[in-house]
């Protein structure tokens, strides 16, 4: 009896070890699963809140960008018409842009075609002397060079102007001019000629042909005074060193063509401080750029080609390019038919800057240059 007594004291000892489980434990552990979920949902939808709030911002951005791309593409296009409130291109590769107001000045010409001396009749390549403050103007169908002061209604005959002939005193149908600013002397394409001829800016000496037999169109000069011509029957740049005769082409001489070295009737050119030459390229309807000592050139603008490889605009073209190169910006217009209003241009060919990176435009069917001050804002 004792014994069974002390079993069931041990009994309930052991009883009294075995730990009791609470029937609130499945609720708190229930709960506790719930918390985590919880968590972890609101962690998905922080997380969802941060990538939506991200794609938000960078919208505006992204769309910033394709629409500075898409402005910059039209611009540098070679159909640019003139009717919006600024006229702008881009400065390639660096994508800096420079503007000019719309509002021009007439600043030769202007006042009908003819032989007077506020007129010119076809003008063609220009030549814009800041130090003499003068633009000396190929006046194409009047055969003669131009050189009229800035802010001045009429300009005065420095070339020329003897009707036109093949005599040392006259010129046929000039296409473009520089300065040789060491000599002081004016070099001038003398197209209808098929020659270059110097003349003298202070007429002490009389005028010379210094490069015969040459079917030149644009011409520009070098800081060593070497002289570039473009060339239409060989479709060729040409360097002539100082008191050297024989030229050394520079640029295409392989046939007219389309490839990258070759030219098509070049027009106007233009040297940097590189020694880099840029060509107008007429009839290829592009304008290259052809890194000293170069074969091949580099097509840096150009316009639609057409099926049979014609440019699809038949009016010439011109650029400007910084005054040291530095930048590579280039531009293109064009214009439309002969009557235009006088916000538009006809066929406008070349285009330059003076120091102050104003940019001047000829309009040859007007009869006319037209200036662009730069926009400083």
């Amino acid at each position: 009896m004792n014994d069974k007594k002390q079993n069931n004291d041990n009994f309930d000892s052991i009883n009294d070890k075995i730990p009791t489980i609470s029937t609130n434990q499945p609720r708190i552990l229930f709960i506790n699963i719930l918390k985590r979920k919880k968590f972890i949902w609101i962690t998905i939808g922080v997380i969802i809140i941060l990538i939506l709030l991200s794609i938000i911002i960078s919208l505006p951005i992204i769309m910033t960008k394709k629409k500075n791309t898409s402005h910059s593409t039209t611009i540098t296009s070679t159909t640019a018409a003139i009717t919006t409130e600024e006229l702008s291109f881009t400065s390639m590769p660096n994508n800096n842009y420079r503007k000019w107001n719309l509002n021009f000045s007439i600043v030769a010409g202007g006042n009908g075609y003819g032989n007077d001396l506020n007129q010119v009749n076809g003008p063609q390549g220009i030549y814009i002397d800041d130090d003499k403050q003068t633009i000396y103007i190929a006046d194409y169908h009047s055969h003669r060079i131009v050189g009229w002061k800035f802010g001045e209604e009429s300009g005065e005959i420095v070339a020329g102007g003897n009707e036109r002939g093949n005599n040392l005193n006259q010129l046929n149908n000039p296409s473009d001019v520089t300065v040789d600013k060491i000599n002081d002397l004016l070099i001038i394409c003398d197209k209808g000629n098929e020659r270059v001829v110097q003349w003298s800016r202070q007429n002490q000496i009389k005028p010379k042909t210094i490069i015969p037999l040459i079917e030149c169109y644009g011409i520009t000069i070098d800081n060593n005074g070497d002289i570039y011509v473009s060339e239409g029957k060989k479709h060729s740049v040409i360097q002539f060193k100082q008191g050297e005769a024989k030229g050394t082409t520079v640029a295409g001489g392989k046939g007219s063509g389309y490839n990258s070295n070759q030219l098509n009737n070049p027009s106007y050119i233009f040297i940097d401080k590189q020694y880099s030459i840029y060509v107008s390229d007429y009839q290829s309807g592009r304008i290259t750029k052809w890194i000293k000592n170069a074969k091949e050139g580099i097509i840096v603008t150009k316009q639609p080609i057409s099926d049979n490889g014609q440019s699809q605009s038949s009016d010439s073209f011109g650029m400007t390019v910084d005054h040291f190169g530095s930048k590579e910006s280039y531009t293109v217009m064009k214009g439309g038919s002969y009557e235009q209003p006088p916000y538009l241009f006809s066929a406008s060919t070349v285009i330059s800057l003076d120091r102050e990176e104003n940019l001047y435009v000829v309009d040859p069917y007007n009869h006319r240059i037209v200036k662009f001050d730069v926009d400083v804002n």
